[in-house]
């Protein structure tokens, strides 16, 4: 997933409201790691989705869905580029949501999950965008949780996703 803007250009706008979005996510990466549970990731979706509701609506996809939609696009590139070595990736992320969240969380998020596999499969997430509803964006903070805690960076931390990504923009 290509950034729209390479780093230190464009909208300081834009990028102080990416940096906020990605915080919150971060945010529920964490609780969802550490609670076992999916409504972490459901409230801050909410959170930074809320923004929507006060826009008209138009042609152009919501402000608030769609930047967290790119951090979590920019955080499963991060994935998937530092997992290369990892062919069961996608599966033992789908097996971490299934024995943390539930079975009818890891069956959610095996419908957003492609990124992680290939840039040529993420195409395949936006057939499934209605049918999760919110639980799209939720589903994606799901895998990152899984991700980050079933390869921990060297540090042990709960956000290198987001580290990693920030490095690269």
């Amino acid at each position: 997933m290509a950034r729209s803007t390479p780093a230190g250009q464009g909208d300081g706008g834009i990028e102080q409201a990416y940096g906020l979005v990605a915080e919150t996510l971060s945010g529920a990466v964490r609780e969802t790691i550490e609670q076992n549970d999916p409504q972490p990731a459901r409230d801050a979706v909410r959170r930074v989705t809320a923004v929507d509701d006060r826009v008209p609506s138009g042609d152009e996809p919501p402000p608030g869905w769609s930047l967290a939609f790119l951090v979590l696009a920019d955080w499963f590139d991060v994935a998937r580029t530092r997992l290369a070595d990892h062919p069961d990736r996608t599966d033992r992320a789908l097996d971490w949501i299934e024995e943390h969240l539930g079975r009818r969380y890891r069956s959610r998020a095996s419908y957003t999950i492609a990124p992680l596999t290939s840039i040529e499969k993420a195409r395949e997430t936006s057939h499934y965008v209605e049918a999760l509803g919110n639980d799209f964006l939720a589903s994606m903070v799901w895998a990152a949780a899984a991700v980050t805690d079933l390869y921990p960076d060297e540090t042990g931390g709960k956000d290198w996703l987001r580290r990693e990504s920030d490095a690269a923009r």
